[in-house]
This record gives structure tokens, C-alpha cells and sequence, in this order.
């Protein structure tokens, strides 16, 4: 399926505390024609969406790919499928750190951002690796952290 797939494979990722104890649960769904910047606002059927549970499945909310022709934007949704913050990509996205902003739903006021960090020329061409560093204000909803 990887090798076939690639990018629009399904994933689980198990979020786990210091104790090894399951605290969050990441989901994405296959999409054949998944990851599509330029058709995700058009098509329902290229956007990425990833949803994130506790471990005995309750919903706490999704993050969603949004339509863009020149940077990798996402919404991210509460557990009623509201948005409660954008991320908006770097124009180029090719080599070197990367840094996504998070938005105020409005888009107008940088609350934190997701950093890609580089590793290495090395790493960055022969593996799919990635390290990242998130940074938000600390009195930010604990419920919006966790997504």
C-alpha cells in the first residue's frame, strides 16, 4: 500500500505521554486524490483531513486542507466542525526551515506557529523524517492545544 500510495495513505499516529500511556489519537482517512493544494477548496475529495480523538474515540476535533494555489493552508475545527484557527504555510516550501503560521479565525492576528526544523541535507533528501516545533500562547484552550 505505501509504495502504491504514497502521500494519500491512511495513517494512525498514537500520541503518547512520559509514562507510555495512549493520550491523544491522530486519524487520517485514504483519499486517492488527497493533497491537492490547488483543488482542495473545490473538491472535498483532494483534501487532507486528519481527526483527533482521545483513545477510546471521542472526537476532539479535525484539521482540514484548505484550497490554495501558492501556500499549504489548513483549518482547524472543534468537535462541531467549526473553525477555531487557520494555519497558513510558507510561499516556499522546498529546502530549509519551514514556518506555519497558526491564525486568529479572521486571519488577521498571529497567535503561534508550527515550525519545521531542518536537518540536514542528508536526512532531508534520503528520508521522510521530519522534526517540528510548535509554539502557542500558554493561555490558549487546553482542547485547542490537543488539536
Amino acid at each position: 500500500m505505501r509504495f502504491c500510495c504514497g502521500k494519500q495513505r491512511s495513517f494512525v499516529i498514537h500520541i503518547v505521554d512520559s509514562t507510555n500511556q495512549e493520550i491523544l489519537r491522530i486519524n487520517r482517512g485514504f483519499k486517492f486524490f488527497g493533497g491537492n493544494q490547488c483543488c482542495a477548496g473545490i473538491c472535498n475529495a483532494c483534501a487532507h483531513e486528519i481527526e483527533v480523538t482521545s483513545p477510546d474515540g471521542i472526537v476532539y476535533g479535525y484539521v482540514k486542507q484548505k484550497g490554495s494555489f501558492l501556500r499549504p493552508k489548513f483549518y482547524i475545527l472543534d468537535d462541531n466542525y467549526e473553525v477555531v484557527l487557520n494555519i497558513e504555510g510558507p510561499l516556499c516550501i522546498i529546502h530549509g526551515s519551514k514556518i506555519f503560521k497558526l491564525l486568529t479565525t479572521d486571519q488577521k492576528m498571529e497567535i503561534g506557529n508550527v515550525k519545521k526544523e531542518y536537518s540536514g541535507f542528508v536526512r532531508e533528501m534520503f528520508t521522510n523524517a521530519d522534526n517540528f516545533a510548535i509554539n502557542f500562547p500558554v493561555d490558549l484552550s487546553v482542547k485547542i492545544k490537543q488539536l
